[in-house]
């Protein structure tokens, strides 16, 4: 994946992708047997690094959002103003803003359908995806296309919200057809409405007393933990994956290592990961998921 400006925006690299290519290069410098353990002086020193460097990626981010106008605020708005020669005369944020965009100049602004959608009664997830290549993108949209998955809301509210941002002949991609109508005709688009996957999920893990010394949580609490931060952070298309297991459950709880994984969906033989298309979701619950202390 690339990192910095890209064709679709900023895309800053996050903790979890930092720690991971720091400790891939102890590997790379110490051998396969270094320990970077959470408790361990090499995984502490990970860490410390993994927060330095994701500080700087967010300065970064603040440092391209500034020069959006679309995200842009107050002086940094104002600057970007003097560019187009545009003056403030007193006008609010927003109302500078469509000055400098040209408002009523259609355009696909990702953050603001996410924030349009997402306001809908009953939505509960919404991400965009952009595919700004020449060439279908490996989940299947096609090129200049957009996806939008939504779980949640009425088809009708969707696909009016939706189509305010779209131009004219805006390529959409997905499973599901939403219908609107506009100056009295029917106008259809695709969404994805992600399917639900419910993942069986057992976690092994080595546990021991954290930092402080305090005990080890107790394999419901890292149960529970992960759970709550999966169904909070996930995104269609994610798999569930060792590393995706481990980053949640190590980033929550500082005397817990897991050590492995194995996981199953539609009744299939537990495997290392749980693959989930681009048009599904993964679902953990407490029922389906086990965590298990190893030696």
């Amino acid at each position: 994946m690339s990192y910095g400006v890209q064709p679709t925006g900023f895309v800053r690299k996050n903790l979890a992708t930092i720690l991971s290519e720091i400790e891939q290069q102890m590997v790379t410098e110490f051998g396969p047997g270094v320990i970077q353990t959470p408790q361990s002086p090499f995984g502490q020193l990970n860490g410390l690094l993994a927060d330095i460097i994701t500080e700087l990626w967010e300065i970064g981010l603040q440092a391209y959002q500034a020069r959006d106008p679309d995200q842009a605020e107050q002086v940094n708005l104002d600057a970007l103003g003097r560019y187009r020669l545009v003056s403030r005369n007193g006008a609010s944020d927003e109302a500078y803003r469509q000055r400098i965009t040209n408002a009523g100049q259609a355009r696909v602004d990702v953050q603001d359908i996410e924030a349009a959608v997402a306001s809908i009664p009953g939505v509960s997830y919404v991400m965009v995806f952009v595919n700004g290549g020449g060439e279908i993108d490996e989940n299947g949209v096609p090129p200049g296309g957009l996806a939008i998955a939504v779980i949640g809301g009425d088809d009708e509210d969707v696909a009016n919200t939706i189509r305010s941002f779209l131009v004219p002949g805006t390529v959409t991609y997905g499973n599901a057809v939403v219908d609107s109508q506009i100056d009295g005709y029917c106008r259809s688009l695709y969404i994805v409405r992600p399917i639900d996957i419910p993942v069986t999920l057992n976690v092994q893990v080595r546990v021991s007393a954290d930092r402080f010394n305090c005990p080890a949580p107790s394999p419901t609490a890292v149960r529970n933990g992960l759970v709550a931060d999966w169904m909070a952070t996930r995104t269609n298309g994610k798999d569930v994956t060792f590393y995706a297991v481990r980053q949640l459950i190590e980033s929550r709880h500082d005397g817990v290592e897991v050590v492995g994984i194995s996981a199953s969906r539609d009744g299939l033989d537990p495997l290392g990961v749980a693959s989930i298309g681009f048009i599904e979701i993964a679902s953990l619950t407490t029922d389906l998921t086990t965590v298990e202390v190893v030696a």
